[in-house]
């Protein structure tokens, strides 16, 4: 079959059944919504709707590979601020990437299959960059990712010529291990995937992963490392994209090798000479190799949706260790943001109470003086951006909720906003725009006595069970400080 003939096909099928915009949409958004023109809320915001997406950010970013970055990070604002923009739109872009064909595997043992190889070579480039040093680590995990799009495409989107391709490379390997054991000889005759999709689709695997990229509108770095040949025997890498193919396909050997249980694949000469090629010592590649093995461990026990469902179970009330979470808030909030205006300090401050308190969604409320309004500016959670504009109450005093919050020093807890003691004392406006919201915290911000701003949180339609402990309440009022003295620097000297 003709190349273009062939990629028309395998788009044409991804339109009929509507995933392409959707994988199309995803990517946009990332580039769209992560860039550097946009301040640290700005992106965490945007991270931060999609609860799933957050957790693994977070998990990826405590990772042994940024540890020595700067400590744990328990927040996405940190994870920007310690990692930087271009880290956190390629671990982002390779979540999604992820995420897409996670979807899909499901009653499909070769496509689950093919996505355990993608996730456990993507943890091996991650290492392995760790263990070199290499700030663009992420750059390299996404075009690894993107070296697996190809098998994964294929065996979605057009299976019958996947199994002529694995049918071929059987019959290739059969053939070889019969000649070498009438020989004596080592296994020949043998051939690759990558030799088994060009003889049946006229198109090499990267050649329909440079495609892919291309066609998603990846940056061109990423899509000359999928065209990128392999190294002539003895060559060194000569360009940045040269290195980073090179490490796709080394890492889809160390994955292979894993994954069919291969006690140590570092002991595999082709498997070492490759790697000391691309600049990597024996002890790069065993830190690597044992990285990947504790992943593929882990997935022994449960995939990777179980595991996203597991985190988004997570939600549902107050955490029992809710104390501990909040004092070390108020500890990273006092460290970091002393030198933070309070456009990045509110954020990262809101965040932080978001995390200790396990809130479903989060948003801070500002006073606007001269209209005397109280109005949401800043949110996070599912759906929350959506809502702010609806979240807005008058300064004048009402006998609700907010208001008796706004005079209050300390958090007031409602943990029931639907029991008939506390139903009418819920503006109707905040029930329309959150009619879920069953427990709910305010938090009032204050500047020389008058309350300047609201922290609301909610848990969703879960009920909070416990209570509000004196210390956690004096370390919510410890976070709210830092805004208010965050506030005070912020305004001109009087």
């Amino acid at each position: 079959m003709d190349k273009q003939a062939f990629l028309d096909q395998l788009w044409a099928r991804l339109a009929e059944q509507g995933d392409f915009p959707t994988l199309q949409y995803c990517i946009d958004h990332v580039f769209s919504s992560l860039d550097a023109e946009r301040n640290v809320g700005e992106m965490a915001s945007s991270i931060l709707s999609d609860f799933s997406l957050s957790q693994k950010i977070i998990r990826l970013s405590n990772s042994a590979m940024y540890r020595s970055f700067g400590g744990e990070v328990t927040t996405v604002s940190r994870a920007i601020m310690v990692l930087g923009v271009d880290t956190i739109i390629h671990l982002t872009l390779g979540v999604r990437v992820l995420d897409f064909f996670q979807t899909m595997p499901e009653n499909r043992p070769r496509a689950a299959q093919a996505l355990k190889q993608a996730m456990v070579a993507a943890e091996f480039t991650r290492s392995l960059a760790d263990a070199r040093g290499i700030a663009e680590g992420e750059e390299a995990v996404v075009c690894t990712l993107m070296h697996h799009v190809s098998r994964l495409l294929l065996i979605l989107y057009v299976p019958e010529a996947w199994d002529r391709i694995t049918a071929m490379c059987e019959a290739g390997a059969q053939t070889g291990a019969q000649t070498g054991a009438q020989t004596g000889a080592q296994a020949g005759g043998q051939i690759s995937e990558d030799e088994a999709c060009r003889e049946v689709l006229g198109v090499s695997l990267g050649e329909i992963a440079r495609a892919a990229a291309v066609k998603w509108r990846l940056p061109p770095l990423i899509a000359g490392a999928m065209s990128a040949p392999p190294l002539p025997e003895g060559a060194m890498p000569e360009a940045h994209a040269d290195w980073l193919g090179a490490v796709a396909r080394l890492s889809s050997q160390a994955a292979a090798s894993i994954l069919a249980g291969q006690d140590d694949p570092s002991a595999d000469s082709p498997l070492l000479a490759e790697a000391q090629r691309l600049g990597l010592e024996p002890g790069h590649l065993g830190r690597a190799l044992e990285q990947a093995r504790v992943l593929t461990t882990s997935m022994a026990a449960t995939d990777a949706a179980s595991q996203a469902g597991d985190d988004a179970g997570e939600q549902g009330g107050k955490p029992a260790d809710a104390l501990a979470r909040l004092q070390r808030a108020v500890a990273e909030v006092r460290q970091e943001g002393r030198a933070m205006s309070i456009a990045e300090l509110a954020p990262f401050a809101l965040e932080s109470a978001m995390r200790a308190l396990n809130f479903s969604r989060c948003f801070l409320m500002l006073l606007n003086p001269s209209a005397r309004r109280f109005g949401a500016r800043l949110g996070f959670g599912e759906g929350t951006r959506d809502k702010l504009d609806q979240l807005s109450f008058e300064e004048g005093f009402v006998p609700d909720v907010f208001h008796f919050a706004t005079l209050a020093d300390r958090p007031l807890l409602i943990e029931d906003s639907f029991d008939k003691e506390a139903a009418h004392r819920v503006p109707r406006w905040y029930r329309e725009a959150l009619p879920d919201a069953r427990a709910l915290l305010l938090i009032p911000v204050r500047v020389r006595n008058r309350c300047v701003a609201l922290i609301c949180g909610d848990w969703g339609e879960a009920r909070f069970t416990g209570s509000l402990s004196a210390e956690e309440a004096d370390a919510i009022v410890q976070l709210a400080a830092e805004i208010s003295a965050g506030f005070l620097r912020s305004a001109p000297a009087r």
